[in-house]
């Protein structure tokens, strides 16, 4: 029994050739394997505690970039102490990354971008958790919700998550609504016939806008009405109007319920709400009409 442990403890302890004259003991990987488990609960507890901290004196973004970027330089330390700690020669495995690297460098190079593109984002604050944000490539917008290593969570309205990848954000033109003020300006389009009491026509559209909940009134950004063509049929019109937060995070409600409120105000009032319409004149038929009955009128008074 003795002998047999001594053989197990003999290989365990026996060295294990890797590529780079890097050597290593299963002894040595199991120690490294346990210290890695370590190392990521601790950098989990770090970052959960550091943002509950910062998030007391801080606003919830900046605790939330401090505490990533804190928790990636933990785990990139931790990994070079541990690997010092089972006797890695570091410099024979930067020669040995070095060349991995060159290798990986074509083939996860997307990877890598992103990586760099998230904690660009993380440092510049551009970005943040809670932001409402577009991007005008493909017209999707949302809130962001997680700002990760390699990819951003939108979530839409309709309560769907999306990937982004964080180089998308670096790279493209991206809308973020909530950056610095949280307003946005609202043209309501409508069309009045001809003829509307234009005056009386802004006071109720100026009302109508102030009834909507979204409406901002801080007695600087004010609602108007703006006419804005000519058209055949009528006065081509615009509700402006002022939304917060609420609205601009909700752009297709919030126009939906400018338009019902415009409409039910515009029926009450009486005020119409023109058609595009078209006559058709068939010229044809009347000239057929007319020489039918100028031949009837003829034969009758040569009888």
């Amino acid at each position: 029994m003795q002998d047999a442990l001594t053989q197990v403890w003999a290989w365990m302890n026996r060295p294990l050739p890797l590529p780079g004259n890097l050597a290593m003991h299963p002894l040595g990987i199991g120690e490294f394997l346990l210290i890695l488990i370590f190392l990521w609960w601790g950098a989990a507890w770090l970052r959960r505690t550091l943002r509950r901290l910062l998030s007391r004196r801080l606003d919830h973004a900046t605790a939330y970039a401090i505490s990533r970027v804190t928790y990636y330089l933990f785990i990139a330390l931790g990994l070079l102490v541990a690997l010092q700690t089972i006797g890695v020669n570091l410099s024979s495995l930067a020669i040995f990354g070095g060349v991995v690297g060159v290798g990986l460098g074509f083939g996860l190079q997307n990877i890598f971008s992103n990586f760099a593109s998230g904690l660009i984002l993380l440092f510049e604050r551009s970005i943040k958790v809670g932001d409402y944000v577009q991007l005008k490539e493909n017209g999707m917008h949302g809130e962001v919700k997680q700002l990760g290593v390699r990819y951003t969570r939108v979530m839409t309205n309709d309560h769907v998550d999306i990937l982004v990848p964080n180089s998308q954000f670096i790279n493209g033109d991206v809308i973020n609504w909530s950056l610095d003020e949280p307003l946005m300006r609202l043209h309501i389009p409508f069309r009045v016939a001809y003829g509307t009491d234009r005056e009386r026509l802004r006071e109720l559209v100026i009302a109508t806008a102030r009834s909507v909940d979204t409406t901002v009134a801080d007695g600087i950004h004010e609602p108007n009405l703006w006419i804005t063509a000519f058209a055949d049929a009528g006065y081509d019109c615009e509700m402006i109007v002022w939304v917060g937060r609420d609205g601009l995070t909700r752009p297709g409600n919030t126009r939906a319920q400018y338009n019902w409120a415009l409409a039910e105000t515009l029926e009450r009032a009486g005020i119409e709400i023109p058609r595009p319409r078209q006559e058709v004149v068939l010229a044809g038929a009347g000239a057929m009409m007319a020489h039918q009955s100028g031949a009837t009128s003829s034969s009758a008074s040569s009888t």
